[in-house]
């Protein structure tokens, strides 16, 4: 087995270990998938927690949310920050309803051509709402790469990188896109985290580069320390 077929085999298979719990994880809507993906940008997964499900109950559809006021949005997300993003909520919800008769596209071009939205909300909605088995690529899904991999792009935006593009899409599991999507999405919140990573708990480490490096570095520090008690 490759090593990149063993890490996609694992993280799926150890997914259930570890997996967050989120209400836009419990919908097929892709429009309550869609306004979830814009509310997660920059934004702490707990935070949407509170707001989402309180949203999607008063603007449940992209007419509900076109004829809001932008004052009484921005209050009902007003815990998100980035107060632009609810002038992007009703412009995205007048654009469904002018261009696509009030409902979410399927297709990449089209989501594309929607108020803020890029490759990363553009593939999550195509893989969480239409189960295409389609990469999603952020800051943390490259950390892992990097990690796992010694996966590191030129590019001063790797997330702008079609070479890492590529490399996620190549990793994507057939059939089985959304569940490793979320997997990934989750080891990389709660096991390879950006500081203090929990590499002993962590049932990819045997194969790590990252994880490896760190071993000889705690065994070359060691043994200086040793050599420095002797002397």
């Amino acid at each position: 087995m490759t090593k990149e077929k063993l890490f996609a085999t694992k993280l799926c298979l150890h997914y259930k270990n570890y997996r967050r719990n989120f209400p836009w994880r419990k919908t097929k809507n892709p429009f309550y998938i869609l306004i979830s993906e814009i509310m997660l940008q920059k934004t702490d997964a707990r935070k949407v927690s509170e707001v989402f499900p309180h949203f999607i109950a008063k603007y449940s559809s992209p007419h509900a949310l076109s004829i809001a006021r932008l004052s009484i949005l921005r209050k009902d997300i007003f815990l998100l920050g980035i107060h632009d993003r609810a002038n992007r909520l009703k412009k995205i919800s007048k654009i469904l309803i002018a261009k696509f008769n009030g409902h979410v596209p399927k297709e990449k071009d089209k989501l594309l051509t929607l108020k803020g939205v890029g490759d990363y909300i553009t593939n999550a909605v195509l893989c969480f709402a239409f189960n295409k088995d389609v990469p999603i690529v952020d800051a943390n899904v490259i950390r892992v790469f990097e990690r796992f991999f010694s996966l590191k792009s030129k590019k001063l935006r790797p997330r702008t990188d079609k070479l890492i593009w590529q490399f996620a899409g190549d990793l994507v599991p057939k059939g089985n896109g959304k569940e490793y999507n979320r997997a990934i999405l989750d080891f990389a919140a709660l096991i390879c985290t950006a500081i203090n990573p929990s590499c002993l708990r962590c049932h990819l480490s045997k194969k790590c580069d990252y994880f490896a490096t760190s071993l000889i570095i705690s065994s070359t520090k060691a043994s200086g320390s040793k050599k420095l008690s002797i002397t």
